[in-house]
């Protein structure tokens, strides 16, 4: 007999033998795809991505998530554009710049339906709002990000030009955000929600101006309409594994509470609970992305920079149709 007859035999009497006895033959496991997620900054906003890979949801729907942190937005869209990464956790405002730019950017899923930041100060600072810091230093992520584009929108709102009159400071977040307003490094900065509270506890800050209430997209998941196209069956289950996320966040306040502990290992459980309780509020409930919270984001992006042209949310916004 031939070696490969005789593989095939051996093969036949082991199948056999096994359901003789009653043995399981083992099932070929799901191959798993690797996706590459860049993350501009941490927050509650990751948390539908989060849940969905620490509580298996991913690893169902045969994809293996990567989490590449960057510093702030303009870096993330950088890799993102250059093929670095597979998709930008992003702020939506990337989708209408890089549309503008002739790249098939789309929005895959929706995640934060509300603005993210509060422009912040030393408790003792004269700042009330954007007219008082006038000639001052103002700290933002990086150039290009969420917060240099709020400033700018806001510097514009009061009358004022972001180049002649302020001096915009690329600071980073989290420490090194902090560290630059409380050395005088920048005069105010803008600090991310999640952190807000840590400051106001110590009582050496104070918020000037606070974007929170605002119905903004502040972050959504970005990727591009030839992945899309080329892997449907793959970016439906992207969508729907991310989706089960952001209702497990409505649903069950324990499974939030331990992908927060995941993204802030060293917060206590209260403050555990109070982003788990932000996020219930804030995010979005379906993975959508509301048509008030992207027309307010385009109304930002366009005021702060005018070679944009306006885009059709419907024509960048693929969540709808991997439904």
């Amino acid at each position: 007999m031939r070696p490969a007859s005789l593989a095939r035999s051996v093969l036949k009497l082991a199948a056999a033998a096994a359901l003789t006895v009653g043995l399981p033959l083992a099932a070929p496991s799901q191959a798993q795809t690797v996706l590459k997620f860049g993350v501009a900054s941490v927050n509650e906003g990751l948390l539908p991505l989060r849940i969905a890979a620490d509580q298996g949801y991913f690893k169902d729907a045969g994809i293996t998530a990567e989490f590449i942190d960057f510093r702030g937005g303009g870096p993330t869209v950088q890799a993102f554009a250059s093929g670095s990464v597979d998709f930008c956790i992003c702020a939506a405002d990337h989708v209408v710049r890089l549309a503008n730019r002739g790249l098939d950017a789309r929005i895959i899923v929706g995640l934060d339906e509300h603005h993210s930041y509060a422009l912040m100060a030393k408790a003792d600072a004269p700042y009330s709002d954007m007219k008082s810091l006038q000639g001052k230093k103002v700290g933002i992520t990086s150039p290009g990000s969420l917060t240099d584009n709020t400033i700018r929108w806001s510097i514009k709102q009061a009358g004022l030009n972001a180049e002649r009159d302020f001096q915009i400071v690329g600071a980073g977040g989290g420490a090194s955000m902090r560290a630059a307003i409380e050395t005088g490094q920048v005069d105010a900065g803008m600090v991310v929600v999640t952190e807000i509270a840590s400051y106001l506890q110590t009582g050496k800050f104070k918020v000037v101006i606070d974007y929170r209430p605002t119905r903004y997209a502040a972050l959504v998941l970005i990727g591009r309409q030839r992945w899309a196209d080329a892997n449907p069956a793959l970016a439906k289950a992207l969508v729907a594994a991310t989706v089960k996320g952001a209702r497990a966040i409505q649903n069950d306040p324990a499974i939030a509470a331990k992908s927060v502990k995941t993204l802030y290992p060293n917060f206590d459980a209260a403050h555990v609970a109070e982003i788990a309780k932000a996020a219930k509020e804030r995010l979005s409930k379906d993975g959508s992305v509301s048509d008030e919270a992207f027309s307010t984001m385009q109304e930002v992006v366009l005021l702060s920079d005018n070679t944009l042209k306006k885009v059709n949310k419907a024509d960048v916004d693929l969540q709808p149709r991997l439904k």
